[in-house]
């Protein structure tokens, strides 16, 4: 074959190869791109919703704990002695703003103003610690609108001003203070409205809860106000636009006009534009009976008008620029293109090397065939070989299969004793061969245990410089010298035909054929059939060689695309996961902290219902004592006792003294089960009574449970069984308790909701709670209703992140995943479900009593399908 026709066929087989490997890998490389984009788009647009979704609960929380917070220093005894006129209260008042200006470290001010606006008791928070202003610094705010909007309510009503700047002196404050004053109106025991609460409330808090939202992020949160002025924004400089007369241009609409008119027409929504991508909501802090007004811009000026809870709202806006939209999905195509360069140099090196083993190989063939006229004899021989080993290393490119078939068949074809195949190693200046494959002889008692290339330098080195070896008679070959021939002898060598294979790759091997029983005297044509084997065994070494890198190859990048894959679907569940565990802390603080507040002022009165009582019983006796005493009251003293009806008083007070101290304790109650539920003292795990979990949530719920005009109510039946405390995450485990069941009260309404009344009658909802011990080493909680059961498709999803069957907005599809890796991974335990169409469902949770006994739970996804 001439070199033009040469290196056309290679080129040929070259491209063969490569142009359609090349383009599978970048079709995988695409789709794996296009994959990784969509998903980051999904990641980040669930991302920005639930980070707005997320601080509008933080928002309407602030202002709920600030009223509460209102309320409660309304209600102070110090201040209601001073509506009633008690002489000498006011310090006492000063001292108990004062302690709650220290507690709470919300409030710039805290003040009390009589109805002509002077200020009565006032408390200041300045760097960092409360004081009292004296008398002679008291002011009269009889102008200020917070004032007279406040002034204007009635009994029980707050009044919220917009948020804005501080304003001093008729100038605003700096450094800027943003403020919202919380006012309501204080009565004395006549109903006359004596003067007015007023909170300030530092905005900086608000504020920098929400920057916190948002910091470490790709997007920037902003917070603006109905106008569309920023009251966070990406630019300090832009913010409170509607305070300063040269911002007064500095709006939202005016930076981002299209996203301005999506945003101001709707509630909430995502979109993208040419200007990146806007998430927002938004958010009315204010519920029914709180008011507010337009504020004022100055000092003294007076409010425009008064403004409904629906007028009083914010926009939460999540801003991604175009710019970190496209930044990590660039990062991640970069990455790409540098493992696809890769992989296509791999895959030319590799298509070269098989392209020219192959015209290799094809210039083997043709060389064979030209020499067939001049040994046909040999040719015959030697191509009954070769078809027989072609046909075996054709069906195998595995290199150990290759050699055993070579050896096994070069024994047969030739008849001799044994057949070898050894690899040649060479470490420093020292030379190992390492038998790979050998074939012996059927009757041959014993084989041989060594090798006489192993054993004989003078062999060895001859190997090493590619000779072949061909000794009839090694007794008398003069080749060797007398003492290689001696070691030989005794080793129990005959006859030898030893031939070295060099490999395009670089590997040494050695084909070495023995006879120990009898010589042989090796014909020409047993030495060019050793010849051509040896040729076609190295092409198929270099065969076998680059399709184990192929396919290494091919593994390691079908392993890297499965492991990116994983790690998104990992990390996907993770931010979910994290996102539900954030909103459950919250939850669990809030309460804590509901709790918190209750108890004191609830203690207070039921400590205070025992002394009440025993006044009341004495001053009923001395009542007595005093009638007896005076048989013939005058007539102005019994028309007074028939106006109160005495009798019916003396009768009727105890038992109402008595109803109090039931609802107090009822309270006590409630304000328990609330801490019990919350758990955040038992972040460890402890011995924890279940059936006090179980109960706590249940009371929490109860609102949902019990009857009322548009519900037809549900009963609970508990079936508790006799269980010790079980060591566990109390907290943790009240929320799968909590999910599971609100999931039956949900599934309960909806039924109930397309069923008629009669139906409702005849079968009322249920949900049932049994616990039990099982194998005195773990325990069992079962949760059942009588609701209208699932599909055993909705079963086979009912723990995978995100499924949900609620309606949009009611649902997350994250607690009952969550549910299940508290249960399988915090407490090595079990959760499945047992449900049919129309028969209900009944979720059971099982854990150990002490985690030293792991159970062997099963996956949640294979036990849902029982």
């Amino acid at each position: 074959m001439s070199l033009q026709i040469h290196s056309r066929v290679l080129i040929k087989n070259f491209l063969t190869v490569f142009l359609p490997l090349s383009a599978l890998v970048g079709g995988v490389i695409a789709t794996i791109y296009y994959q990784q984009v969509q998903t980051e788009k999904v990641v980040l647009k669930t991302n920005e919703i639930g980070k707005v979704d997320l601080q509008t609960k933080v928002i309407s929380g602030d202002f709920h704990s600030v009223i509460s917070d209102l309320m409660v220093i309304s209600k102070q005894n110090e201040l209601q002695r001073i509506l009633e006129g008690v002489d000498r209260q006011q310090q006492a008042l000063s001292q108990e703003f004062l302690s709650f200006s220290r507690y709470k470290k919300l409030y710039d001010q805290i003040r009390f103003l009589d109805q002509s606006g002077k200020e009565v008791v006032r408390v200041n928070f300045n760097q960092g610690e409360p004081a009292i202003v004296p008398d002679e610094k008291l002011q009269v705010q009889a102008k200020r609108y917070w004032f007279n909007d406040t002034l204007r309510l009635n009994q029980g009503q707050v009044f919220v001003s917009p948020l804005d700047l501080n304003i001093e002196r008729g100038q605003v404050e700096q450094p800027l203070k943003p403020m919202i004053r919380f006012g309501t109106p204080v009565f004395d025991s006549r109903g006359q409205k004596r003067g007015v609460v007023i909170l300030n409330y530092f905005g900086a808090k608000l504020l920098d809860n929400f920057n916190q939202t948002f910091a470490n992020a790709s997007s920037q949160g902003m917070l603006l106000n109905a106008d569309g002025y920023w009251l966070k924004g990406v630019k300090p400089e832009d913010e409170w636009g509607f305070m300063f007369p040269e911002r007064k241009n500095r709006t939202f609409g005016k930076a981002f006009p299209q996203a301005w008119q999506e945003i101001s027409q709707k509630e909430s929504g995502q979109f993208q534009t040419a200007e990146g991508m806007f998430t927002f909501t938004t958010v009315y802090p204010l519920v029914e009976g709180q008011k507010s007004s337009t504020g004022a811009g100055q000092a003294f000026a007076p409010s425009q008008h008064q403004i409904d809870p629906k007028s009083y709202h914010w926009k939460i806006v999540s801003w991604v620029s175009p710019e970190a939209l496209t930044t990590k999905s660039n990062r991640f195509l970069s990455q790409l293109l540098l493992l696809y360069a890769g992989l296509i140099g791999l895959i030319g090196i590799g298509s070269w090397l098989l392209a020219r083993a192959s015209v290799n190989r094809q210039m083997a063939k043709l060389e064979l065939k030209q020499s067939e006229v001049q040994l046909r004899e040999l040719v015959e021989r030697e191509k009954i070989l070769k078809t027989r080993l072609s046909s075996q290393i054709r069906n195998s490119l595995d290199l150990n299969t290759i050699l055993s078939t070579v050896v096994v068949e070069v024994r047969e074809l030739l008849q001799i004793d044994r057949c070898q195949f050894f690899w040649c190693h060479q470490e420093d200046e020292s030379t190992s061969f390492e038998l790979s494959q050998q074939a012996c002889a059927p009757d041959l008692t014993e084989p041989l245990g060594c090798s006489p290339i192993q054993n004989v330098e003078s062999l060895s080195e001859a190997v090493m410089q590619g000779n072949l070896l061909c000794f009839d008679d090694i007794a008398t070959d003069s080749w060797l010298d007398f003492k290689s021939r001696n070691l030989l002898v005794t080793l129990g060598f005959k006859s030898l035909l030893i031939v070295s294979i060099q490999t395009q790759s670089g590997c040494l091997g050695v084909i070495v054929c023995e006879h120990s029983r009898e010589l042989h005297p090796w014909s020409d044509d047993e030495v060019e059939i050793i010849r051509g084997v040896a040729d076609q065994l190295a092409i198929a070494i270099d065969q076998a060689q680059l399709y184990n890198q192929s396919r290494a190859a091919t593994a390691a990048a079908t392993a890297q695309a499965e492991q990116l894959n994983q790690v998104l679907h990992n990390l996907k569940e993770t931010q979910a996961q994290l996102i539900q565990t954030e909103k459950m802390s919250s939850l669990g603080q809030l309460v804590a902290g509901v709790a918190h507040e209750i108890n004191n002022p609830v203690n207070f009165i039921y400590g205070n219902l025992t002394h009440v009582n025993e006044y009341t019983l004495g001053l009923l006796e001395l009542v007595e004592l005093y009638q007896k005493s005076n048989v013939n009251p005058t007539s102005e003293v019994q028309a007074h006792i028939e106006a109160i009806d005495l009798d019916f008083m003396t009768e009727d007070l105890p038992k109402i003294l008595t109803s109090m101290k039931m609802g107090a304790n009822r309270i006590r109650e409630i304000v328990l089960s609330l801490r019990n539920f919350s758990r955040l003292d038992e972040a460890d795990m402890k011995p924890v009574n279940i059936h006090e979990g179980i109960d706590s949530t249940l009371l929490i719920l109860q609102n949902r449970l019990k009857q009322t005009s548009g519900n037809a109510g549900i009963e609970i039946i508990k079936e508790y069984g006799d269980i010790p405390l079980v060591e566990c995450y109390a907290g943790q485990l009240n929320q799968v308790f909590m999910n599971l069941i609100s999931n039956a009260i949900d599934a309960l309404d909806s039924y109930n909701s397309k069923r008629t009344l009669e139906d409702i009658e005849a079968n009322p909802s249920q949900i049932v709670i049994r616990t039990e011990l099982r194998n005195s080493d773990r325990i069992t909680v079962q949760i059942a209703d009588n609701g209208p059961g699932m599909t055993a498709v909705v079963k086979q999803r009912l723990f995978d992140p995100f499924f949900t069957t609620k309606a949009a907005g009611k649902g997350t599809g994250l607690g009952l995943a969550i549910s299940a890796q508290i249960i399988t991974e915090k407490h090595n335990g079990a959760i499945w479900c047992i449900s049919e169409p129309g028969q209900g469902a009944e979720f059971w949770v099982e854990i150990p009593i002490n985690q030293s006994s792991k159970l062997a739970t099963a996956s949640t996804a294979t036990l849902s399908r029982i």
